[in-house]
């Protein structure tokens, strides 16, 4: 009974949600700056993402957009090819290409996809993530300008903050609809701004809707409103490669450390007075042993 009560208080930490406390409200959670080898090649492989991202709109094929997605008109663009609504079944073969791929992914290779590729987290943690951490700091020094009073110093850095995150918001969404609309009528809509009134309120609705789900409160959001995650999970299998935080093997957290096997004959360490020094010598070396 007693080990049964011990894991479950061992594994208690799974029944809630880490951001949100036993009361009900937001728990703030700050992560630690990461770094190191695989972060770095993560970093080059979302500095890429971007560059396709705010490129794709400027290029053209023919007179036409590489991609463009309008719906309003029920006009879609692929590789300078367009495609009207009678052509909707070859869309609707693509996107069911598309789902398989994602499945067989999932399956091959696990949740690789949501570090590495999903479009949250590029903009979360490598656009938003890294301007926290140049304003507000490492977590350490995030917590300690959470716990301060509003002074000039908070004031000033989180309305620094808040400024850029919603004005880099803005700039997003302004791209999102170039691949609506392409980049030349959006650059009409900007020259003239007085005529598209309602254009422009919509865009300020959905920036503001961008900027609460990555910068203002992007883990609430992926935590209680990203299901795909869930999907992944229904297609999982045991030789998945899972990208997560395994409780067993990293706790106590730390490097690596090369354990030993040491074997100490207790009754020739009596004889010979030593029982003492080889106990506290034993004590600096990591690992067990054996009496």
């Amino acid at each position: 009974m007693t080990e049964t009560t011990d894991i479950y208080h061992e594994e208690s930490f799974r029944d809630s949600v880490a951001t949100i406390t036993s009361e009900g409200k937001r728990n703030f959670i700050n992560p630690k700056k990461p770094k190191g080898r695989l972060f770095n090649l993560r970093t080059a492989f979302s500095i890429f993402y971007l560059l396709v991202f705010f490129t794709l709109p400027f290029i053209k094929v023919h007179d036409a957009p590489v991609f463009m997605f309008n719906v309003l008109e029920r006009k879609f663009i692929f590789f300078g090819v367009t495609f009207w609504p009678q052509d909707f079944f070859i869309f609707a073969i693509g996107f069911l290409t598309f789902i398989v791929f994602i499945i067989l992914f999932t399956v091959v290779f696990g949740r690789i996809f949501c570090g590495w590729a999903c479009p949250q987290t590029i903009f979360m943690e490598m656009v938003f993530r890294k301007i926290e951490y140049w304003i507000d700091g490492d977590s350490y020094k995030q917590k300690q300008l959470r716990a301060m009073p509003w002074n000039a110093e908070k004031i000033r850095k989180r309305t620094l903050k808040f400024v850029l995150f919603f004005a880099i918001s803005f700039l997003i969404a302004n791209f999102f609809l170039a691949y609506l609309i392409s980049m030349d009528e959006l650059i009409g809509y900007i020259e003239n701004p007085g005529a598209h009134i309602g254009t422009l309120v919509s865009l300020l609705i959905f920036t503001t809707v961008f900027f609460l789900c990555t910068g203002g409160s992007g883990n609430r959001f992926v935590s209680l409103f990203a299901r795909m995650e869930d999907y992944r999970v229904f297609c999982w299998i045991k030789n998945s490669i899972v990208v997560a935080y395994d409780h067993v093997r990293g706790e106590p957290r730390g490097k690596l450390k090369k354990r030993l096997t040491t074997t100490v004959n207790v009754p020739t360490a009596r004889k010979t007075g030593r029982v003492k020094a080889l106990l506290q010598n034993l004590k600096r070396i990591p690992g067990r042993v054996i009496v």
